[in-house]
């Protein structure tokens, strides 16, 4: 007896761990195929349920892999992340754990712990370019997040539920009414779980706008469209009475495979064709056709699918024609390698201006699906090239896709599971605003610091226009740019006047405002402040020189004439007197004729060679009758140089405003009404008064005083005159005898 018992007990354990071998096989083999057919939720808790029991490192590695694949495959990036990293630590021998890692770094938003893993597949396997593609695309995308482009995007609460939402599409030609794919209750499809995902399976749904812009609640779409498979991403003709759509089911080997069906608008009743559309293809129901986007015209077709690519996760785009005759669509074409790359390729959407809109997670992006534009070749044929990434915010480091455009504005919708997405994605809206720019200074008295009201200040565009506006009691103006638009902005004195002045010069042409819109991809706001000069008693401008006792100009002198010429081209209503003055020294008829001359000298460079109109001009000599400094003050000095020096100040040429009101009947027309300023009086601008001796010659100007003008972007209105040095007069010259 004794003995039957202990076989029998012998026999027991042997029978439980039998049984416990068969169980923990039982689970491995039982996930496996589960991830085989693609059950990846079924099979991440056959695997984990697998692991306790699993004895081998190299197969508890591979289930751990093995794990880490399902949660990737379910969209689960932040679990698929973690069991990547215990694959890694297990030593999980394939490279491509480290990739698989990186990507769900990448979709995490850690630029940086990505790139560490890049690079560690990118040294496991240099043939790979995803590596190296990996890294520059991690560096690229936090560029792109530290500058955003104008895109504002918003969640669309009002229709986004606990779960999946996306794919939106419109649905009548108005754009007043969207149809997207949920996984929603209320769905049919909506009382199974997808043993893919774990999921609901999802249905088309249908929401509609108010006038007051409030969405309603949605709802699935009536009529055969909706079963218990999975149906989504669909697109609708402009007017509303036929819809593509993907739907996905069990093929006859019990494979899900997806394809592309079409149904048409009974009423308010969506009536499903029984067929899918087969692209003149004996086997489609081995792959997958899916994401239809048509032409608006429907005679072209651009969808996903896997085949001739040789692997399910691996679809690119294709494209396939209709023949209005047979109505069938003919085989497809791949797009080729300008489209299509060795990664996932899905989502397209063909723009009303041509351009194709689609999600790829092959070209350098910031995580995930990144959405591309990609512009057609040419008008005639359906053929595009250049894709584009749309940068964040469009873009973000998870999965972005599924966008429509509203005509074509720059706004519409897309999809996300971007940070601040209510369920697993969400539809989200977006625009563009348009570019602002616009200008806005203040316009102020050069010397006095006070701002001047009334100023005209014009501006115009390389656009061709032409803008002007005044300023207003503080000096202020401001204007409105146009986006890619040169502009120069002049300021025009006109009916200025100040307590401080009765008159204003002009902006000189050298000194006009110059900004440009053009390149500038953000809105802005230009500042710019200019100063005009004022009437005052001494305006001066580089020295005028002569030749010791005489009236002729030297070279340099020329150029110091040069500033008057601009001057009066400036204010072309001013009519000036050009005087000449000397200091007290030598006899009064000598300095009043040398005056003249010296006078006479200027006028004649101006009218003669720089063809200035004479009858704004006047050349008088006053010799030494207007001293600015009486010999008395000047002998009350200590030193002979600051003697010398006011002796200097004397020696000047002024210039005498007579009129502000000339009008050359001659003279071209202007792009602007010259409004005339009030007659100012007799009032004085004089020039340089300087005035130091070089060897040999003498100095009648004066050198420009500093003025007090207010710090502004405006360049200042005067120019500095030549550097001086003092010497003596030649020998043998008495001082009270030479002529000044």
């Amino acid at each position: 007896m004794k003995l039957i018992r202990l076989i029998a007990f012998t026999f027991a354990l042997l029978a439980l761990s039998l049984g416990s071998a068969f169980a923990q096989k039982n689970f491995v083999r039982d996930a496996d195929l589960a991830y085989k057919n693609k059950q990846f939720y079924n099979a991440v808790e056959l695997y984990k349920k697998a692991l306790p029991k699993v004895k081998k490192k190299e197969e508890k590695a591979r289930c751990t892999f093995m794990v880490a694949e399902c949660y990737r495959f379910i969209y689960d990036n932040k679990q698929s992340e973690s069991w990547y990293n215990k694959a890694i630590k297990a030593k999980y021998p394939d490279p491509k754990a480290h990739l698989y890692r990186a990507e769900a770094l990448k979709k995490s938003d850690r630029y940086d712990e990505a790139i560490v893993e890049f690079n560690a597949y990118k040294a496991a396997v240099p043939s790979d370019p995803k590596g190296e593609n990996g890294v520059k695309s991690s560096e690229i995308a936090q560029k792109w997040k530290d500058n955003p482009t104008r895109h504002k995007i918003e969640n669309m609460a009002q229709i986004n539920g606990k779960e999946d939402d996306f794919s939106p599409m419109w649905a009548d030609k108005k754009h007043l009414s969207l149809v997207f794919t949920s996984r929603r209750e209320g769905s049919i499809g909506g009382t199974t779980i997808d043993t893919k995902t774990g999921m609901l399976f999802p249905d088309l749904f249908e929401t509609k706008v108010d006038k007051n812009g409030k969405w309603s609640a949605p709802s699935p779409i009536p009529g055969t469209v909706n079963t218990s498979a999975t149906e989504g991403s669909c697109w609708i003709n402009g007017k509303g009475d036929k819809v593509y759509f993907t739907r996905c089911g069990k093929n006859k080997k019990q494979i899900v495979t997806c394809a592309i069906y079409m149904a048409t608008k009974k009423g308010s009743s969506w009536e499903a064709e029984e067929k899918p559309i087969t692209f003149s293809l004996d086997s489609s129901d081995k792959y997958n056709f899916r994401h239809p986007a048509l032409s608006p015209d429907e005679s072209v077709m651009v969808f996903c699918s896997d085949w001739n690519t040789g692997d399910p996760q691996n679809t690119d785009l294709f494209i396939s024609t209709l023949d209005k005759k047979s109505k069938t669509w003919s085989k497809p074409v791949n797009l080729g390698p300008n489209i299509n790359t060795p990664g996932k390729e899905a989502w397209p959407y063909i723009h009303d201006d041509g351009s194709l809109y689609y999600s790829s997670d092959g070209l350098l992006g910031m995580g995930g699906y990144d959405i591309f534009k990609a512009e057609k070749k040419s008008k005639d044929k359906w053929e595009w090239q250049n894709p584009t990434n749309l940068k964040y915010p469009m873009n973000s480091a998870k999965d972005d896709f599924g966008i429509i455009f509203d005509g074509k504005k720059d706004k519409g919708y897309f999809s996300s599971d971007r940070e601040g997405t209510k369920g697993m994605s969400d539809i989200w809206s977006f625009i563009l605003p348009p570019l602002e720019f616009s200008l806005d200074g203040v316009v102020t008295d050069c010397k006095n610091k006070v701002p001047l009201p009334n100023v005209a200040v014009r501006m115009t565009g390389s656009d061709g226009s032409s803008i002007e506006e005044r300023t207003d009691k503080a000096g202020y103006y401001k204007f409105k740019l146009n986006p890619n638009v040169s502009y120069v902005i002049m300021v025009f004195a006109d009916k200025t006047s100040s307590t401080f002045a009765q008159g204003y010069f002009n902006l000189p042409e050298g000194e006009k405002g110059k900004m440009t819109t053009v390149g500038e991809e953000a809105s802005k706001v230009f500042k710019k402040d200019f100063c005009l000069a004022p009437f005052e008693k001494e305006i001066r401008f580089p020295e005028v020189q002569y030749d010791l006792g005489k009236a002729t100009l030297r070279p340099e002198s020329k150029d110091s004439l040069n500033y008057l010429v601009n001057l009066l081209t400036d204010n072309p209503t001013l009519v000036i007197e050009l005087a000449a003055h000397t200091d007290s020294r030598g006899s009064d008829a000598a300095n009043l004729t040398l005056s003249q001359a010296r006078a006479k000298s200027c006028y004649d460079y101006l009218v003669e060679e720089k063809k200035m109109n004479p009858a704004r001009i006047v050349p008088k000599g006053y010799g030494e009758k207007q001293l600015k400094f009486s010999d008395k003050e000047i002998a009350a000095l200590k030193t002979e140089q600051e003697r010398e020096a006011m002796h200097q100040k004397n020696r000047r040429t002024v210039i005498r405003v007579l009129k502000t009101d000339f009008v050359d009947p001659n003279a071209p027309k202007t792009d602007r009404a010259i409004i005339i300023p009030k007659v100012l009086g007799n009032q004085e601008t004089y020039g340089d008064d300087k005035g130091a001796d070089v060897e040999g010659t003498e100095g009648s100007g004066a050198d420009q005083p500093k003025t007090d003008a207010p710090k502004t972007d405006a360049p200042k209105t005067t120019t500095p005159p030549p550097a001086k040095t003092t010497t003596p007069p030649p020998a043998g010259t008495p001082k009270d005898k030479k002529p000044k």
